[in-house]
């Protein structure tokens, strides 16, 4: 059954991306998104059945056949349980993109185009995700990049559009590089192109070259997923591509840099060594504080969420290094919890990553601008926004009782365990992984209170946002992103219950009858350690927050209301410029790390009144770009100078040339002479 819901999906994309070459005409608009969401949803359930069955399935074959020997073209086709938790993602994703597309595109040549090439990266996904053997793996992986260069590049004539799309396809063709590499050591090590034969074989393969392939595969994919320092290319698109493919981009194909980890660590590569887990999680950690401190500077709403994606992906790689890092101590159950967990948040951030990026559109759409400075009062203007927006406000947060927090918080209670491992420097690496998650984590809920607190809540800080109007506005694509939120974090129980199934068809462990205790309590890690109940803790934060709206309605006076003005510090004329500003909010960080930012302030004063009364204060801080001024450009300098010296070889004249091919010639006959 999974495997036909499947097949449906890529037919459904497939016709999507035909039927948007039509989209000149809005009608065609709504016929392709319509055929993308149905595959989405097709996806999304083949990808639970998958994920129930805990088992693979069969080789797919043109005819929809089960020969395990069968080819599709040159293409071997396999989704294992692994695939399934991306897969379910994947189909989220698209129905809510599906969803939210009809009415955020205009009719145009550029949204044929767009629509074309989007259903196309939809179909390059699901094939890397099914890959069987390496050929195919990388045949999509390549696919899936070009196709995501077109998505960026969408709006093309815009500034900025031109540089995204060349640091997303050059730091991504950089880490196919090496990614290739990786599959080409495993590849002729176990001389077989298969995965399946691959991992089987894993053992055999001297640590040396298994050693070399994780590194490759760690770095290569980490490009992808957008780990620090590989991250640069995050900022640099999101802003310049459309609302739905930024959030394509951030909700599932980072998500699949994080398959590509998990497919070498827990499958490809055999038994890992300590030092990789402590590696992956180190990197993790170190991505996560990095990308919300420069979340925190942002007042681009898309970059802000750029950073981000870069936080979350840093979290979510630190519990895939614990988790392998217990597997190669003797401790399987808390390394297939670990991984239970990274699978929930990948799942979790998808859901709500994608929901802010379609919910940035409808601002951009509906106010004319994301940046915070110039929004604000957006609550009254844009009420249903606004709720969506919040509820995934409190999923990034990872604030209760919503899904980012049962992940988080299951992700530390691993961490915590750190101490059962033998040696020291493991368990000291774990408290200091578990220190820096736990001020990502409050640097997070300042990040977020600030984003939503300036853009939606207090008065508009411009006419702009003054305007504000949902009318029109893609709001059910959103929606249904907001109640897969609310349910992945009230059903967390039976979410688990899935994951255990993906889980133990993974890496051969159960976890059910550690996990799950009577009456819908989770036991995180350890039995002796912690519990909790997601469903209830749910069901008690709305009965406590109903508690004060119930007694408004019970206790409010019947008489006539009179309305005052409240206090206001004895201002008066209290206006929009004396709000605090999302530069002032994010200050007191700016100065505690003003290491680490190096920002460059500038105040221009009409005069030196400290008041300002004699004219307006107008204050700029750029932060410096640590990663792309003191690591990238001089990798580019280097490469730009090294092919300005080979040009000379170009000279243009024949006998060179003949010189050049004789020196080759002799060359190898030496080599091969020895």
């Amino acid at each position: 059954m999974s495997t036909t819901l499947l097949w449906t999906a890529a037919a459904c994309w497939a016709a999507a991306a035909v039927v948007g070459l039509g989209a000149s005409k809005r009608a065609f608009i709504f016929l392709a998104a319509s055929e993308s969401a149905a595959g989405g949803l097709a996806a999304l359930v083949g990808g639970v059945l998958l994920a129930l069955s805990g088992r693979p399935s069969p080789e797919l074959s043109a005819t929809g056949g089960a020969n395990a020997g069968q080819l599709v073209g040159n293409l071997a086709l396999r989704a294992t349980p692994l695939s399934a938790a991306f897969i379910v993602l994947l189909g989220l994703v698209a129905l809510a993109i599906g969803a939210f597309a009809p009415r955020y595109h205009g009719p145009g040549t550029g949204t044929a185009v767009y629509l074309c090439v989007y259903n196309l990266a939809l179909l390059a996904s699901l094939a890397v995700l099914v890959a069987a053997d390496v050929t195919t793996f990388l045949v999509a992986w390549e696919s899936m990049t070009l196709a995501c260069a077109l998505v960026v590049l969408r709006h093309r004539g815009r500034h900025g559009t031109a540089t995204g799309a060349l640091w997303f396809l050059a730091l991504g063709e950089i880490g196919f590089g090496m990614v290739t590499v990786a599959f080409v050591i495993m590849a002729t090590q176990c001389h077989s192109l298969d995965l399946a034969t691959i991992a089987a074989r894993a053992g055999h393969v001297p640590v040396t070259w298994r050693d070399s392939a994780f590194v490759l595969a760690l770095v290569g994919f980490g490009f992808k997923a957008g780990l620090v320092p590989m991250h640069v290319w995050l900022p640099a698109a999101h802003p310049v591509a459309p609302a739905d493919g930024s959030a394509f981009l951030s909700g599932l194909v980072v998500k699949l840099g994080v398959y590509g980890m998990a497919l070498f660590g827990f499958q490809l590569l055999g038994r890992q060594p300590t030092w990789w887990g402590l590696l992956a999680m180190a990197l993790g950690a170190l991505s996560a504080l990095v990308g919300i401190l420069y979340a925190m500077m942002e007042r681009d709403l898309k970059r802000f969420l750029a950073y981000s994606t870069v936080e979350n992906v840093g979290v979510i790689v630190a519990a895939l290094g614990a988790a392998m890092t217990f597997a190669s101590n003797g401790q399987p159950q808390l390394g297939a919890f670990l991984l239970l967990v990274a699978l929930y948040h990948v799942v979790n951030h998808g859901a709500y990553k994608t929901l802010l990026f379609l919910e940035v559109g409808v601002v951009e759409h509906g106010a004319g601008t994301r940046d915070l400075d110039h929004l604000g009062g957006l609550v009254h203007r844009m009420p249903a926004s606004s709720v969506i927006s919040f509820i995934g406000v409190l999923g990034i947060a990872a604030l209760p009782p919503l899904n980012g927090f049962v992940s988080e918080w299951m992700v530390f209670q691993g961490l915590f365990q750190g101490f059962r491992l033998p040696g020291h420097v493991p368990g000291v690496l774990f408290v200091l992984a578990a220190a820096t998650l736990g001020l990502t984590a409050g640097l997070a809920v300042m990040a977020f209170t600030r984003a939503f607190g300036v853009g939606f809540l207090a008065m508009p800080r411009s006419r702009q946002a003054a305007q504000a109007t949902e009318k029109g506005q893609p709001l059910f694509g959103p929606g249904v992103l907001a109640t897969a939120c609310v349910a992945l974090a009230i059903g967390a129980p039976a979410v688990l219950v899935a994951l255990d199934h993906v889980v133990r068809g993974t890496i051969g462990v159960d976890l059910r009858p550690q996990l799950l205790a009577p009456d819908l309590v989770v036991i995180p890690a350890h039995t002796n350690f912690s519990g909790f109940s997601p469903t209830y803790l749910g069901v008690f934060i709305v009965a406590v927050a109903a508690v004060p709206v119930l007694l408004y309605f019970l206790a409010r006076p019947r008489g006539a209301a009179r309305r005052v003005p409240v206090w206001d510090g004895g201002m008066v004329h209290f206006h929009a410029g004396l709000q605090y500003t999302a530069t002032t909010f994010a200050n007191p960080v700016r100065v505690i790390f003003q290491r680490f930012y190096r920002p460059d302030v500038h105040i221009d004063r009409a005069s030196e009144d400290p008041a300002g009364r004699s004219g307006p204060v107008h204050y700029r801080m750029h932060v410096l770009p640590l990663f792309e001024n003191y690591f990238y450009r001089p990798v580019i300098r280097f490469f730009r100078r090294l092919g300005h010296v080979l040009g000379r070889v170009q000279s243009g004249d024949v006998n060179w040339y003949l010189f050049y091919i004789l020196v080759v010639v002799v060359a190898a006959y030496f080599i091969a002479a020895r």
